[in-house]
This record gives structure tokens, C-alpha cells and sequence, in this order.
């Protein structure tokens, strides 16, 4: 038997792979340069269970620099599309049924504060309080946004182009000029995360050494987004549940005026027949870009 489609078969080339890997975008990628920012979860704004103060408030101040700057490790989500099996005739194959996302991990270096830890602490408290032993409401205590952002090396701005850089540029001399900055590549965005597991810490009398906390993560599903040319602009917006959409509520309510039962019991069903199955998706899954 002949080997079928022979010309697919890319003869190895190393001038050919020099000029594909000296193209920026085709570098590889390293596992460090990543930015971290949550948003603070309704039960922690001031005005929220009992919170009189915007000590907890994630988008600014010394909290917001701990969780970004001190965020050592994270543990990037994982998806698996989980699937049915069927058999018809000989052997059966598998199908696509739906999508299950891990769980994830963040290592923080502690601050002589504590302020870090007693961030997820009071979280996880008003979240289920053991004072009391119930639960709040879901999207009360989940963190409405996590985005945890991708930096690659080079290719972003000119380092001239930042204020705060002029002092470091002007004492490495002139061929710092060209110099550029880190450039943003990637973002994982997470919808309605809360934290469900603050990890223990072991103290001891060995040398010293930094302390170190792993809080693990659930959330409701996440989003990636990269540059606009990697990406592909209908796919994104297939994702996205757009704003002017027929709603299902609609579509059930959509009854011609003056009918009687059996009319709006017919036009009931027509409707929900039509509906686009997509808009049947909840309130929650309107991820994308500004939502």
C-alpha cells in the first residue's frame, strides 16, 4: 500500500525552522511574567455583611499589589470536554456532551501583616460563617472576575515611552534607548470565583525562610483571550451571548393579542420551537470583553 499524501510530509529544515522561531510572535512562551487581579466580591465592599471599611477592597491599595506581586505561583485552569458513547454497527465512538473546568491554585508569599491570609480568611467567613452555620447568597460571596494576565519578554513599547523608566534608561546609556518594555500577550479571564481551601503552613525553628500560602480556587468557567490576529473575531463572538438577543422569556411571551387559551397554548409552542437554543443559556454565561 501506497503512503497516502506523501507531499504533507514536511522534510525537516533548519534554516526554515531559524527563520520561524526568530519571529517574535513564534518564540516560546515562559512560565513566568503574569499579572494577577481580582475583583472584590460583593460580601467584602463596604455596605456588604457587616463591612464598614474599604480594607478588603481588591482593585487598589497595598491588598491589591499582595495579591498581584506576591502571587508566586498559579496553577492555570484546565478544561476537559466530557463525553457519551454510542454504538450503531462494529465499533462505537464517542461523542461530545459538555465541558467540565478544574479547580485552581494561586501560592502567595506572606506579608509580615498577615494582610494577604486575612483577606481569604474573612472571605471564606462571611461566605459560611460557622457563627451561625449558614451560607450566603452565591453571587454574593463569589468574586464577580478573576483575570490573571500573560507578559512575554521584549516587544511591548519603547521603554522611553514610560516616565518611570527614564531614570533606569538614561543610566544604561544611549543603546537603552531601544529598549522596549514587556509586552501583553494572553488573558485567562474566571466568572464567579471563591476561594474553598486555604492550605496550611508549617512553622519551625530550622533557618529562616519565606512563608508561603496556597489557596485553591472553584469557579463558574473562564474565558482566554489573546491577540486579535491569533484570534478569530466570529468565534469570539460565539462564545459571548449577545446584549440584543432574544431571551427565552421572550420567546414564551411573544402571543398574539386577543387570542384565546388554545391560541396562546399553539403559539406557546411554535415559539419555544423556533427560540434559538442559544439564548435558553443562563444570565451568567454573558463572558466576553467588557461584560
Amino acid at each position: 500500500m501506497a503512503i497516502p499524501r506523501p507531499e504533507s510530509a514536511r522534510y525537516s529544515s533548519l534554516q526554515e525552522f531559524m527563520g520561524f522561531f526568530k519571529k517574535e510572535s513564534n518564540n516560546p512562551s515562559f512560565t513566568n511574567l503574569f499579572s494577577v487581579h481580582f475583583a472584590t466580591p460583593p460580601i467584602l465592599r463596604p455596605g456588604g455583611t457587616g463591612v464598614s471599611s474599604d480594607v478588603f477592597q481588591t482593585e487598589k491599595g497595598d491588598l491589591s499589589l499582595l495579591l498581584d506581586y506576591y502571587a508566586k505561583n498559579v496553577n492555570l485552569p484546565s478544561k476537559q470536554v466530557t463525553t457519551g458513547q454510542t454504538t450503531n454497527v462494529g465499533a462505537g465512538y464517542k461523542y461530545a456532551s459538555g465541558t467540565a473546568f478544574s479547580q485552581i491554585s494561586m501560592t502567595f508569599t506572606m506579608p509580615r501583616s498577615q494582610y494577604t491570609r486575612n483577606f481569604f480568611e474573612r472571605w471564606t467567613q462571611l461566605m459560611a460563617p460557622d457563627a451561625n452555620q449558614y451560607t450566603d447568597f452565591y453571587f454574593n460571596y463569589t468574586c464577580p472576575e478573576v483575570y490573571i494576565y500573560k507578559w512575554e519578554r521584549g516587544g511591548g513599547d519603547y521603554g522611553v515611552s514610560d516616565p518611570k523608566l527614564l531614570k533606569a534608561i538614561r543610566e544604561n546609556g544611549n543603546n537603552a534607548l531601544l529598549a522596549r518594555k514587556n509586552k501583553l500577550t494572553a488573558v485567562w479571564v474566571l466568572k464567579n470565583v471563591f476561594p474553598y481551601n486555604i492550605g496550611s503552613v508549617q512553622l519551625d525553628n530550622d533557618s529562616a525562610k519565606t512563608m508561603d500560602l496556597n489557596v485553591q480556587f472553584y469557579y463558574e468557567r473562564y474565558r482566554f483571550y489573546t491577540q486579535s490576529q491569533f484570534d478569530d473575531a466570529g468565534i469570539r463572538g460565539a462564545i459571548t451571548i449577545p446584549g440584543g438577543s432574544t431571551g427565552a422569556s421572550a420567546a414564551v411571551n411573544a402571543v398574539p393579542s386577543g387570542g384565546n387559551d388554545n391560541n396562546t397554548t399553539e403559539a406557546t409552542s411554535r415559539n419555544q420551537t423556533a427560540r434559538n437554543p442559544r439564548a435558553l443559556l443562563d444570565q451568567r454565561q454573558r463572558i466576553g470583553p467588557g461584560n
